[in-house]
């Protein structure tokens, strides 16, 4: 009895430790795209260019 008691309160701090790590990740990730919606080289350009068979037009040309 005692041995699954000790497994149980193992099991439940690997349980916390991978629920600590799990939100630690997800809210990187939002911090992350949080820091990059802001970022210039996202933009879109100021002309709208298409790319044709390897070769760039601008558009209504």
């Amino acid at each position: 009895m005692e041995k699954w008691v000790m497994y149980s309160i193992e099991t439940m701090k690997i349980f916390i430790v991978f629920i600590v790590c799990l939100f630690a990740f997800y809210y990187g990730i939002l911090w992350l795209s949080d820091s990059y919606e802001a970022d210039e080289r996202l933009n879109q350009p100021e002309k709208n260019f298409e790319e044709v068979q390897g070769t760039l037009r601008l558009e209504g040309t």
